[in-house]
């Protein structure tokens, strides 16, 4: 169309030599050329904006969806929803899905997935090697709503007009712009009452656990013992503690995801499994409730996030087993030690530091009231307004959660929790105090118990990573069966490679059934049942349901025998 109608002489990779062949593709040239006209000029009307608050940003993956995907992923990715141990990541990569164009088999498979208008431009261009997918950007969403709530939920909720989840996030930011670190709410809220009516918005939501109208702290509470449910109070509130910016969230996780291969490649290290870690270490924050917020900074609770979205970035699709055999590059880097997990830790880094920096060049070029020194003041990147301090610790922080999800370091890191968690409890019973008072997040901290405190997040990021079989079944199978395709992906390529084929890889002699219930029951549940000592609300949530897949994953086994017999 530019060629046609602007005058734009195309390259040389887009023209067709051929008079004849140039004829047999006009209706199919035509066809994608007003295809990709009108996809331009709905990206650009997006990336406009036309003068949204920065706080109500809308990424475009979550606005060029059709109203039905976008009013069920404003229920799926509110706060509430968030909060579920029950979220399907399988879900929102589904509903978020949009046709997006890649190399074809054929060639080498170069970019993994396109969350973002194809910015390259110099790759040769034929229709031949080219194929298309239907993608969704789960980390992106998921990523977003999580680290720019609630201004994400507002924004959503706004969007699709849902009016009961607009009065939801309202309240919950009506709530910080009462506090003195409430800048970002306190200036919505001033907006609103401009707009008119903004002073009573939110009033009137019904509180977790409460009447509609009363305050968390004056809902009817039939357990004493038991803590307000959202300590959050509705969100993580980045946007105000750090200056992070919703739209520098979503670019982040943009290029974050690309950095994850596609399902199609990775059957399960892939954007998906992300999203779910993320979210499902979210979901395990939540159940601490106000003893989890009280045990832990924003800063520290920033860090596991990012932790949990960036552990398993650039994953190759195969274990740190293979990387030894091979002795591939990684493996030689890091010495054979925690491979895959090094080489996360170091892209995590890459993105955290590399990434912020290229946003900063950018706003110096666009932006020259933005421009900051890396010692604090108001930022354009991830890292915010923090300073040289909290950027160390950040990183710190980050690093050592992602080295913890190493699984040859399961049963000793379980070993060495068991031991704190002893200790405390020990330590509760000789202070006199009663379980419905005392807990082991209330109790960590200080001198005395500093260092389960430093372990506890690492470990939660831990248990996420391996909760695949704790949800609900539906969900859970489809993760057991993308995790055995990848193993069995790995065990055809060492064969391939003439490599010794690692456990449970070999597809000739693995059994699913028998290889779930010895990693459930060995694995997975002693170290859920250490969690819920410390998570009480775990055994009765994930306890539970592992123990129901569990009947199932037997059952599938007497199957088995019954068809061997």
């Amino acid at each position: 169309l530019a060629h046609t109608y602007g005058g734009v002489e195309l390259p040389r990779r887009f023209q067709v030599a051929d008079t004849r062949a140039r004829k047999r593709r006009t209706l199919k040239g035509f066809a994608k050329a007003l295809s990709g006209a009108n996809t331009f000029v709905n990206q650009v009307r997006l990336e406009i904006n036309f003068g949204r608050d920065e706080l109500e940003y809308l990424p475009r993956e979550f606005s060029r969806l059709g109203l039905r995907e976008r009013q069920k992923l404003a229920k799926m990715l509110s706060w509430g929803g968030l909060k579920s141990w029950g979220l399907d990541a399988f879900g929102v990569e589904r509903l978020s899905s949009v046709m997006k164009f890649q190399k074809s088999k054929s060639q080498k498979f170069k970019s993994t997935l396109n969350c973002d208008l194809d910015d390259s431009g110099e790759d040769e261009y034929d229709d031949n090697f080219v194929e298309s997918a239907k993608h969704g950007c789960p980390l992106v969403l998921i990523g977003w709503a999580l680290l720019a709530s609630p201004y994400s939920q507002l924004a959503m909720a706004k969007n699709v007009d849902d009016k009961d989840l607009i009065e939801v996030a309202y309240k919950a930011i009506k709530q910080r712009a009462n506090t003195n670190k409430g800048n970002m709410a306190q200036r919505m809220m001033e907006d609103a009452k401009n707009d008119g009516g903004g002073d009573t918005k939110g009033d009137n939501i019904q509180e977790e656990g409460g009447k509609k109208g009363e305050k968390p702290d004056q809902a009817e509470n039939t357990n004493p013992g038991k803590k307000v449910d959202d300590a959050w109070h509705g969100g993580y509130f980045l946007p105000d503690e750090f200056e992070v910016k919703p739209r520098n969230v979503c670019h982040f996780f943009r290029k974050v995801e690309k950095d994850y291969s596609p399902r199609s490649v990775n059957p399960y290290h892939n954007n998906i499994h992300a999203a779910d870690v993320l979210q499902t270490t979210h979901a395990l924050i939540q159940m601490g409730g106000e003893d989890m917020a009280l045990a832990y900074t924003p800063l520290e609770t920033y860090s596991i996030m990012l932790a949990a979205a960036l552990h398993d970035v650039k994953h190759p699709g195969n274990n740190n087993n293979y990387e030894v055999n091979k002795m591939t590059d990684l493996s030689l880097m890091y010495n054979d030690v925690s491979v895959l997990e090094n080489m996360h830790a170091s892209r995590a880094s890459y993105w955290l530091e590399g990434l912020d920096e290229k946003d900063k060049s950018k706003d110096a070029a666009n932006e020259s009231a933005n421009i900051v020194l890396r010692d604090g003041g108001p930022s354009s990147g991830m890292l915010g307004s923090m300073t040289k301090e909290q950027r160390k610790a950040l990183r710190a922080s980050m690093i050592k959660s992602i080295l913890s999800t190493d699984m040859s370091r399961h049963f000793s890191e379980v070993d060495k929790m068991r031991r704190h968690v002893e200790a405390l409890e020990d330590d509760i019973v000789e202070s006199g105090k009663g379980s419905t008072t005392a807990s082991f997040l209330n109790r960590i901290g200080g001198q005395k118990h500093a260092k389960p405190k430093e372990k506890f997040l690492p470990f939660l990021l831990h248990m996420a990573d391996i909760s695949n079989p704790t949800k609900p079944s539906k969900v859970s199978l489809e993760w057991a069966d993308a995790v055995y395709a990848e193993f069995f992906q790995q065990g055809d390529k060492e064969a391939a490679e003439d490599l010794p084929i690692s456990p449970l890889c070999d597809r000739s002699t693995t059994n699913q059934p028998d290889s779930q219930l010895g990693f459930m029951n060995y694995v997975v549940k002693p170290a859920f049942l250490l969690l819920a000592r410390m998570i009480p609300r775990t055994k009765e949530v994930v306890v539970r349901q592992l123990e129901e897949n569990f009947e199932y994953w037997k059952n599938e086994q007497e199957k088995q025998k019954d068809e061997k017999e």
